[in-house]
Protein backbone atom coordinates (compact mmCIF):
# COMPACT_ATOMS: atom_id res chain seq x y z
CA UNK A 1 0.00 0.00 0.00
CA UNK A 2 1.22 3.51 -1.02
CA UNK A 3 2.24 6.08 1.84
CA UNK A 4 0.64 9.19 0.81
CA UNK A 5 2.02 12.45 2.46
CA UNK A 6 -1.32 14.25 2.46
CA UNK A 7 -4.37 12.20 3.01
CA UNK A 8 -7.07 14.21 0.70
CA UNK A 9 -6.95 16.63 -2.48
CA UNK A 10 -9.06 19.49 -2.55
CA UNK A 11 -10.39 19.12 -6.09
CA UNK A 12 -11.70 22.54 -6.21
CA UNK A 13 -8.00 23.65 -6.22
CA UNK A 14 -7.32 21.64 -9.12
CA UNK A 15 -6.58 22.80 -12.97
CA UNK A 16 -7.32 20.20 -15.50
CA UNK A 17 -6.45 19.99 -18.92
CA UNK A 18 -5.00 23.42 -21.36
CA UNK A 19 -6.31 26.93 -22.83
CA UNK A 20 -8.18 28.05 -25.56
CA UNK A 21 -6.22 31.50 -26.84
CA UNK A 22 -7.44 34.67 -27.94
CA UNK A 23 -6.68 38.07 -28.24
CA UNK A 24 -7.82 41.60 -27.95
CA UNK A 25 -8.48 43.57 -30.73
CA UNK A 26 -7.24 46.65 -28.79
CA UNK A 27 -4.97 47.36 -25.81
CA UNK A 28 -8.35 47.45 -23.70
CA UNK A 29 -10.01 44.49 -22.68
CA UNK A 30 -12.71 44.73 -25.30
CA UNK A 31 -13.75 42.02 -27.75
CA UNK A 32 -11.66 38.76 -28.46
CA UNK A 33 -10.23 36.97 -31.41
CA UNK A 34 -10.37 33.24 -30.52
CA UNK A 35 -7.01 32.43 -32.25
CA UNK A 36 -7.88 28.68 -32.69
CA UNK A 37 -6.94 24.86 -32.32
CA UNK A 38 -2.90 24.88 -30.69
CA UNK A 39 -1.70 24.03 -27.45
CA UNK A 40 -0.15 26.43 -24.56
CA UNK A 41 3.06 24.88 -23.47
CA UNK A 42 3.97 27.24 -20.35
CA UNK A 43 3.00 30.34 -18.91
CA UNK A 44 4.82 32.26 -15.94
CA UNK A 45 6.07 35.41 -14.10
CA UNK A 46 9.44 35.89 -14.44
CA UNK A 47 11.40 38.29 -12.01
CA UNK A 48 14.73 39.48 -11.60
CA UNK A 49 15.65 40.90 -8.14
CA UNK A 50 17.86 43.11 -7.11
CA UNK A 51 19.52 43.27 -3.32
CA UNK A 52 20.72 46.22 -1.45
CA UNK A 53 23.26 45.18 1.45
CA UNK A 54 25.75 47.92 3.16
CA UNK A 55 29.28 46.54 4.26
CA UNK A 56 28.40 46.58 8.03
CA UNK A 57 24.60 45.31 8.18
CA UNK A 58 23.39 41.88 8.09
CA UNK A 59 20.30 41.43 6.00
CA UNK A 60 19.90 42.92 2.09
CA UNK A 61 16.91 44.82 1.38
CA UNK A 62 15.30 42.75 -1.52
CA UNK A 63 12.70 43.93 -4.45
CA UNK A 64 11.76 43.33 -7.94
CA UNK A 65 14.11 44.75 -10.41
CA UNK A 66 12.32 43.63 -13.31
CA UNK A 67 9.65 41.36 -14.14
CA UNK A 68 7.92 39.78 -17.59
CA UNK A 69 5.26 37.50 -17.72
CA UNK A 70 5.87 34.91 -20.70
CA UNK A 71 3.74 32.58 -22.89
CA UNK A 72 4.76 30.00 -24.93
CA UNK A 73 2.12 28.04 -27.26
CA UNK A 74 1.95 26.20 -30.66
CA UNK A 75 -1.12 27.06 -33.06
CA UNK A 76 -2.22 24.49 -35.85
CA UNK A 77 -5.16 26.97 -37.41
CA UNK A 78 -3.77 28.90 -40.10
CA UNK A 79 -6.16 32.29 -39.98
CA UNK A 80 -4.32 35.54 -41.73
CA UNK A 81 -6.71 38.04 -39.86
CA UNK A 82 -5.79 36.42 -36.08
CA UNK A 83 -1.87 35.94 -36.77
CA UNK A 84 -2.05 39.76 -38.23
CA UNK A 85 -3.87 40.76 -34.79
CA UNK A 86 -1.11 38.87 -32.91
CA UNK A 87 2.10 39.81 -34.59
CA UNK A 88 1.27 43.74 -33.27
CA UNK A 89 1.87 45.16 -36.58
CA UNK A 90 4.61 43.64 -38.12
CA UNK A 91 2.50 42.13 -40.73
CA UNK A 92 -0.20 42.50 -42.40
CA UNK A 93 -2.81 40.65 -44.26
CA UNK A 94 -5.52 41.25 -47.07
CA UNK A 95 -8.07 39.60 -49.17
CA UNK A 96 -7.00 38.21 -52.43
CA UNK A 97 -9.24 36.19 -54.79
CA UNK A 98 -12.22 34.36 -53.95
CA UNK A 99 -10.47 32.04 -50.98
CA UNK A 100 -7.02 33.86 -51.05
CA UNK A 101 -5.68 35.76 -48.21
CA UNK A 102 -2.44 36.97 -48.31
CA UNK A 103 -0.27 37.84 -45.52
CA UNK A 104 2.81 40.37 -45.91
CA UNK A 105 5.66 41.44 -43.94
CA UNK A 106 8.84 43.50 -43.32
CA UNK A 107 9.94 47.47 -43.17
CA UNK A 108 7.32 48.13 -40.10
CA UNK A 109 9.46 48.87 -37.01
CA UNK A 110 6.50 49.70 -34.53
CA UNK A 111 4.88 47.31 -32.28
CA UNK A 112 1.29 47.63 -30.83
CA UNK A 113 1.03 45.56 -27.47
CA UNK A 114 -2.01 43.11 -27.03
CA UNK A 115 -4.04 41.96 -24.10
CA UNK A 116 -3.96 37.85 -24.63
CA UNK A 117 -6.32 35.76 -22.91
CA UNK A 118 -6.08 31.64 -21.92
CA UNK A 119 -9.56 30.23 -20.50
CA UNK A 120 -9.30 26.84 -19.18
CA UNK A 121 -12.80 25.53 -18.38
CA UNK A 122 -13.74 22.83 -17.45
CA UNK A 123 -17.19 20.54 -16.11
CA UNK A 124 -16.75 18.76 -12.93
CA UNK A 125 -19.15 16.41 -11.59
CA UNK A 126 -21.63 18.71 -13.29
CA UNK A 127 -20.10 22.09 -11.99
CA UNK A 128 -18.36 24.22 -13.94
CA UNK A 129 -14.48 25.41 -13.18
CA UNK A 130 -12.65 27.94 -14.88
CA UNK A 131 -9.34 29.36 -14.55
CA UNK A 132 -8.83 32.99 -16.69
CA UNK A 133 -5.20 34.27 -17.52
CA UNK A 134 -4.79 38.01 -18.83
CA UNK A 135 -1.96 38.35 -19.79
CA UNK A 136 -1.28 42.95 -20.56
CA UNK A 137 0.86 44.64 -22.63
CA UNK A 138 2.48 41.60 -24.46
CA UNK A 139 3.61 41.39 -28.02
CA UNK A 140 5.05 38.72 -29.90
CA UNK A 141 8.89 37.58 -28.96
CA UNK A 142 9.43 36.37 -33.01
CA UNK A 143 8.02 37.09 -36.14
CA UNK A 144 5.67 34.73 -38.18
CA UNK A 145 6.99 30.94 -38.08
CA UNK A 146 5.86 27.81 -39.27
CA UNK A 147 7.26 24.39 -38.28
CA UNK A 148 6.50 21.88 -41.15
CA UNK A 149 6.07 18.15 -41.15
CA UNK A 150 6.35 15.28 -43.66
CA UNK A 151 3.22 14.61 -45.95
CA UNK A 152 3.97 11.53 -44.48
CA UNK A 153 3.64 12.08 -40.78
CA UNK A 154 1.74 10.36 -38.42
CA UNK A 155 0.70 13.97 -37.66
CA UNK A 156 1.38 16.13 -41.09
CA UNK A 157 -0.50 19.20 -39.38
CA UNK A 158 2.17 22.08 -39.38
CA UNK A 159 2.84 24.03 -36.39
CA UNK A 160 3.18 27.61 -35.54
CA UNK A 161 4.95 28.85 -32.47
CA UNK A 162 4.44 31.70 -30.51
CA UNK A 163 6.35 33.24 -27.59
CA UNK A 164 5.07 36.56 -26.11
CA UNK A 165 6.14 38.28 -23.70
CA UNK A 166 4.05 41.25 -21.36
CA UNK A 167 6.17 44.17 -20.22
CA UNK A 168 4.34 46.07 -17.03
CA UNK A 169 1.81 48.39 -18.18
CA UNK A 170 2.51 51.38 -15.72
CA UNK A 171 -1.39 52.72 -16.85
CA UNK A 172 -2.55 49.86 -14.74
CA UNK A 173 -2.14 49.95 -10.92
CA UNK A 174 1.13 48.59 -9.17
CA UNK A 175 0.98 44.94 -8.40
CA UNK A 176 -1.73 44.47 -11.20
CA UNK A 177 0.30 45.53 -14.26
CA UNK A 178 1.06 42.06 -15.78
CA UNK A 179 -1.12 39.67 -14.99
CA UNK A 180 -4.51 38.39 -13.51
CA UNK A 181 -5.47 35.03 -12.94
CA UNK A 182 -9.17 34.36 -11.71
CA UNK A 183 -10.26 30.76 -10.90
CA UNK A 184 -13.83 30.18 -10.47
CA UNK A 185 -15.42 27.24 -8.93
CA UNK A 186 -18.60 26.11 -7.37
CA UNK A 187 -17.09 24.80 -3.62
Amino acid sequence: MPIHQNSSVDTTKLILGNYKIEVALTTVESSYINLGAGMVNSFGHNITKYAVQAGNAPDPIEGVATETFTVAADLIEYDASSLNIIQAGSISNTAGTSGQTIIKGGGNSILTPKIFRLTNRRLISGVTDETIILVYNATLDTGLQFTAKSDNDADPINVMPIAITAKPDSTLSAGAQLFTVTHTYNP
